[in-house]
């Protein structure tokens, strides 16, 4: 009885079939899919946020000679980088919890270890940020100058999608990852089209 018993829930074990991580679709392995799945989820939302806000939102400067252009990246800059702030205040308060630590070295995948790589990534991105965002506000006309605030707005949703997400799992931060460092990229290839090529493409 035990033996059929036995032979019968491994009979039922194999009839599902399992995905060889190896096998490719459509030249994708079955690891790779949900990459390529969160690539395109952060490019469609990233896309859908710019347009609804050059859509709803119609602002332009009074003036926009360098001392203009020069405060709004100022401005940008100082709300863009407000998560990392908050983020090291909080860090500072963990610190105080023994508890987070094994002798001078965070816990892994504690509270403590996860802010701390969520300020370092926001610096890291910040950096990149601020100096597209410098030069959009160079070579972007004023009618046009709406753009430096909207990606700022995308910059911090993307860092806050991040830190939740890394919160709830590591791998959940990709998206918000994406969402920060992908409008970022796109500035860059303005950029490098208008300086480089001199093709300016309407934001």
């Amino acid at each position: 009885m035990q033996r059929q018993v036995r032979h019968g829930q491994s009979s039922t074990r194999r009839k599902g079939k399992r995905r060889d991580p190896r096998v490719k679709y459509f030249g994708f392995t079955a690891m790779q899919w949900p990459f390529i799945a969160t690539l395109v989820g952060n490019w469609l939302f990233s896309a859908a946020v710019f347009a609804a806000g050059k859509m709803f939102w119609d602002w332009t400067p009074e003036a926009w000679g360098i001392a203009d252009r020069l405060a709004l990246v100022i401005k940008d800059a100082v709300i863009a980088i407000i998560p990392g702030v908050i983020g090291i205040c909080i860090v500072a308060a963990q610190r105080l919890d023994p508890s987070m630590f094994v002798g001078q070295v965070p816990k892994p995948n504690s509270p403590v270890e996860i802010n701390t790589k969520f300020i370092l990534n926001t610096f890291e991105q910040f950096t990149a940020y601020f100096i597209a965002n410098a030069g959009l506000a160079m070579y972007c006309p004023i009618e046009e100058a709406r753009t430096l605030p909207i990606l700022t707005g995308l910059f911090v949703l993307g860092r806050i999608l991040f830190w939740v997400g890394y919160h709830k799992n590591p791998y959940l931060r990709a998206f918000g990852f994406g969402v920060t460092f992908y409008p970022t990229v796109i500035a860059y290839v303005w950029l490098v089209l208008i300086m480089v090529f001199g093709i300016r493409v309407p934001l």
